[in-house]
């Protein structure tokens, strides 16, 4: 596409009363191009102009070389014209079809139809690493009355966890009981002498390090030899979900159109 684009710009010369910064070959680089196209508009100086403007004009003294030498070298291997017009086409269709499904797919997906697909095609669903759904506290060790936060945390007492979070400010807080997260990334958040076992053996755990206290709970652990949770593949059928609509709305749409046009005047079969 370049290249051809460079074919014509050779073939078309432009007039402009605008300073040439550059030329390779038949090709020009004019100011205006740089002023037209906003480069310069971040420039606070004329220092800064200048070395945007020094900067952009080596850019595109290379870009031409190496378009000057790919227009030598390929330029009777492969077809530009056949190309371009395969790639307008593509382009035209794939806008088309966008268009015209826009407002007639249906977006809609129920939670039924989820759990349908997944029972489905659950076995297609693998997992590349074990998940962990839990809760993590990181307090300062100097926080006060840790002992009683530790039995109320112990204790999944929630109300109590969440008043004495608000009351005393903590490093950090996962407490979202529905997200998962891989264990890789659970275990980059704690101490190094907690393992993947401690997450999959453990349902509580405490542990100090750098004078902060680290407060585990462990909600569920999911091997990545076992199946995946529904919640962690629904973003997943939701978009294969709207993929499949989407293509039987345009192959019907298609359809419809010959339909419409195979015995009218724009279709003739020899």
């Amino acid at each position: 596409m370049l290249i051809c684009a460079c074919k014509q710009s050779d073939k078309i010369q432009r007039v402009s009363d605008a300073p040439v910064l550059a030329e390779v070959a038949n090709s020009k680089l004019y100011l205006d191009e740089l002023e037209n196209g906003g480069l310069l508009t971040n420039a606070t100086n004329a220092d800064d102009s200048t070395q945007i403007k020094s900067a952009y004009v080596q850019k595109w003294i290379k870009d031409q070389l190496v378009l000057a030498e790919a227009e030598k070298t390929l330029e009777g291997d492969i077809d530009i014209d056949m190309l371009v017009q395969d790639y307008r086409q593509s382009l035209l269709i794939y806008n088309y079809e966008n268009a015209m499904v826009r407002d007639r797919l249906d977006t809609t997906i129920t939670t039924q139809q989820i759990e349908k697909y997944y029972k489905e095609n659950g076995k297609a669903f693998k997992l590349s690493e074990s998940l962990v759904r839990c809760r993590i506290v990181v307090m300062d060790g100097q926080a006060p009355k840790l002992d009683r936060f530790n039995a109320n945390w112990k204790a999944n007492n929630l109300e109590s966890v969440n008043t004495y979070l608000a009351n005393n400010a903590p490093i950090m807080v996962m407490m979202d009981e529905n997200k998962w997260y891989s264990a890789d990334e659970i275990l980059s958040f704690l101490p190094e002498n907690i393992s993947e076992k401690n997450l999959k053996s453990s349902k509580t755990l405490q542990e100090a390090k750098d004078g902060n206290e680290y407060f585990v709970k462990i909600l569920q652990y999911i091997d990545k030899s076992e199946d995946p949770p529904l919640a962690y593949v629904t973003s997943n059928i939701k978009k294969i979900i709207l993929h499949q609509r989407k293509s039987k709305l345009i192959a019907k749409l298609k359809e419809d159109l010959y339909q419409r046009e195979i015995n009218g005047t724009q279709v003739r079969i020899y």
